[in-house]
């Protein structure tokens, strides 16, 4: 069948080619060639008008930095040393900061990104964005995907992404992940029942629910590890041997492919002692009675589960069970379904639709009542929810979890409990505007409240979640400037505090500048007896001397990379 849009488009080129022949001065081939592109530019997927923020446009002529504020650092955990960052400003600058520190080692990122419902929940550049925009489609994906685009480079290789979205833009943001992480990598469309009583939003139907989007890095890599058992689920395995606790599970196959017909090989009987009962895929003497997998209310051939090598290996697992069935009895094969050892924890995979009484997103407001005394925070999730999405996941004890949308904060305090529940380290990265004054006394005093067990009136909230934190804002440097290599170190030093997650505080953590600030460092060594790392300025030549001494503590040289934002790789401009 004819490509209709195809013909057309050469149709268009052959004319476009007639116009070059025509018009052969600089400014008209070079507009030619736009449209060309244009022309030959992907038809399937996701389209849309892209839009260019106003961050965008700074970045053009200025270079993004962090700069600390230590009025609002937390330390309540000597121990462990590590410390979780707070980055308050528009989450693009610091996104683009963090593509320079964590590229490749985010585990885990959770965002709760604008719905663009049209009721002016969502600012593009400083304007709120209403339901009368004829590009607020546009706009929210072209503010998404470039968003999305540095996430995809920060997640590690095993790494996994969620996304809380409603029916607004939840189609769009399913192809636009599409494109940026790959459709092989999608994991699930979680549905969430966030509002048992039903919202009220739209006259026809009221919604009771919401989604999670989950895609991974990397499909083949991931680590997706499902759920804990519940007490329900525990409640079955009632059985036991020298092994530990089991269920039994029928060995005959109850889904897709359960004919004989369609697996013919796995249609054979087990010979079963009826004074043993043990199993044999040989008849004898002993085993006399054949049992096969027929279906029981057809009577048609079914299949097995298991192979007969499989029986050859791991057969002690299998037990054969007088049942009765259709009025009869009959016997019948089961497997023996362990719940896992007391090192390894028997774990279910996870569901597609999350309605426990714990989604609904009153708690979030509930929770936020508990430490501000009212709630803040109009759309805020529970923390229940956020605490789902990283059980779900392998995430390393030390790892890393990145919310650029961080709103109230519930990412940060579903990370503290998460590591209260199994002694992890797991370091936070929150990243939001100050708008209203959002990251100052709703973000970060919930933080601190979580953290010290203190609300901000000094009363009793709990015992506390020992753990640091750092609060970053995000500001600007000109390229134009004449000191402008002054001006970028000086905020070296949060570059280097959020990369390795330490204070660097001139006694177990040193940074050195100059090869002066090194001459000192070395004739004043035997003052640093805590001494573990130092990040020294890649224009310093160390001296043999120097190198000897450094050989016992980690040292690192400062990357060049840090406010580079000229072109990086082919075809990726900043």
């Amino acid at each position: 069948m004819a490509n209709l849009s195809q013909e057309r488009r050469e149709k268009m080129l052959a004319f476009l080619e007639t116009l070059k022949e025509q018009h052969s001065d600089d400014e008209s081939l070079i507009a030619l060639g736009e449209i060309e592109r244009e022309l030959k530019a992907k038809k399937y997927g996701l389209v849309w008008e892209e839009h260019e923020e106003e961050v965008d446009v700074k970045m053009r002529t200025h270079i993004p930095v962090f700069v600390a504020d230590d009025s609002k650092e937390i330390l309540t955990d000597s121990i462990t040393e590590n410390y979780n960052f707070l980055l308050e400003g528009d989450n693009l600058h610091s996104l683009r900061l963090l593509e320079k520190t964590h590229r490749g080692n985010i585990d885990v990122i959770y965002i709760d990104p604008p719905y663009n419902t049209g009721n002016k929940d969502f600012v593009y550049g400083d304007t709120y964005i209403d339901g009368i925009d004829g590009f607020r489609h546009s706009k929210w994906l072209s503010f998404m995907a470039e968003r999305l685009r540095i996430a995809h480079k920060l997640l590690s290789p095993t790494g996994a992404i969620f996304i809380s979205i409603d029916d607004n833009e939840q189609a769009t943001l399913k192809l636009l992940c599409d494109e940026i992480f790959g459709e092989v990598n999608f994991a699930g469309n979680i549905i969430i029942k966030s509002n048992p009583r039903g919202s009220q939003s739209k006259k026809e139907i009221a919604s009771l629910h919401e989604y999670v989007l989950v895609y991974t890095k990397n499909s083949e890599q991931a680590k997706i590890i499902g759920h804990e058992l519940s007490e329900e689920m525990q409640s079955e395995y009632k059985y036991s041997d020298e092994r530990g606790k089991y269920r039994l599970l029928g060995l005959r196959q109850r889904g897709g492919f359960w004919r004989a017909s369609e697996r013919p090989n796995l249609f054979y009987p087990y010979y079963v002692d009826p004074v043993s009962e043990s199993l044999s895929l040989d008849e004898d003497d002993n085993h006399s009675i054949a049992v096969y997998p027929y279906q029981p209310s057809t009577g048609e051939k079914g299949t097995w589960r298991w192979s007969k090598e499989k029986f050859a290996t791991d057969g002690k697992s299998l037990i054969a069970k007088k049942v009765k069935r259709n009025g009869e009895i009959i016997w019948d094969i089961y497997q023996k379904d362990y719940i896992g050892s007391e090192d390894v924890s028997r774990r279910t995979k996870a569901k597609s639709m999350w309605d426990e009484k714990e989604m609904n997103y009153q708690n979030a407001a509930n929770e936020l009542k508990d430490i501000f005394g009212t709630s803040p925070f109009t759309y805020a999730k529970p923390v229940y929810l956020i605490k789902r999405c990283l059980e779900m996941i392998d995430i390393p004890h030390d790892g890393f979890i990145l919310d650029f949308f961080a709103g109230s904060g519930t990412t940060g305090q579903a990370v503290l409990e998460h590591n209260k529940k199994d002694g992890g380290h797991r370091k936070f990265i929150l990243c939001t505007n100050n708008e209203n004054g959002i990251c100052e006394n709703v973000t970060y005093q919930r933080l601190k409240t979580v953290i010290t067990g203190k609300r901000a009136d000094g009363s009793e909230y709990s015992e506390g979640i020992p753990s640091n934190l750092m609060y970053f804002r995000t500001d600007f440097v000109d390229k134009e400037s004449d000191e402008l290599s002054d001006e970028l170190l000086a905020h070296i030093r949060e570059m280097i505090q959020l990369e390795h997650g330490i204070k660097i505080d001139d006694r177990k953590y040193v940074v050195i500048l100059t090869e002066e600030e090194m001459d000192e460092f070395e004739e004043n060594i035997a003052d640093y007896p805590d001494l573990k790392a130092v990040f020294i300025n890649s224009d310093i030549f160390l001296s043999a001397k120097q190198q000897k001494m450094l050989n016992d503590v980690d040292s690192y040289v400062i990357p060049d990379y840090y406010f580079d934002f000229e072109l990086r790789e082919a075809g990726e401009i900043w």
